[in-house]
């Protein structure tokens, strides 16, 4: 079946809700209530700063995403409505589903760690002036300075 590109554009727009449209509603539900949830809880450590630059990538992700899901499924391909950090959405054997999946912990419980000690720096350190002047720095400077670092590693990589 033939999908409108406008309405698939439309839906693409919001975290999940293209997935939906496309059929995939338990990859969309996840995805829309993850988009959902960053900032609130974000929001209870203290760090709500940080959310959007965790936000802004989740986005990209989706957006992309839906319009490769949307003409893998043009062109007559199966595509798996599976959990978005499941692994049923591609074939691995044994060794390396037990190898992903503990990396995968080993990352989660290291981000979990990283969240849980800014928390309580932030709560520690909250009214102090100095901590007050990193903080607006990070959340204004960083995404630019991300930026100008991954185009500088591309446009030196792309040299050599």
């Amino acid at each position: 079946m033939r999908r409108s590109p406008f309405l698939t554009f439309l839906a693409a727009l919001i975290p999940g809700v293209g997935y939906m449209y496309l059929g995939l509603i338990r990859r969309g539900i996840q995805f829309l209530l993850l988009y959902l949830l960053i900032e609130p809880v974000f929001r209870i450590v203290g760090l709500s700063f940080l959310a959007s630059i965790i936000k802004i990538p989740l986005w990209f992700y989706t957006f992309f995403d839906t319009f490769n899901v949307a003409n893998k499924l043009d062109r007559g391909e199966i595509v798996y409505d599976s959990d978005i950090f499941g692994n049923g959405s591609f074939q691995i054997d044994g060794r390396w589903a037990n190898f992903l999946n503990d990396k995968w912990i080993l990352i989660a419980g290291w981000a979990l760690v990283i969240l849980g000690v800014l928390g309580v720096i932030n709560k520690a350190f909250y009214g102090n002036e100095i901590y007050n002047l990193i903080r607006s720095y990070i959340s204004t400077y960083f995404i630019p300075v991300i930026f100008i670092a991954i185009g500088a590693y591309l446009l030196y990589r792309n040299k050599r």
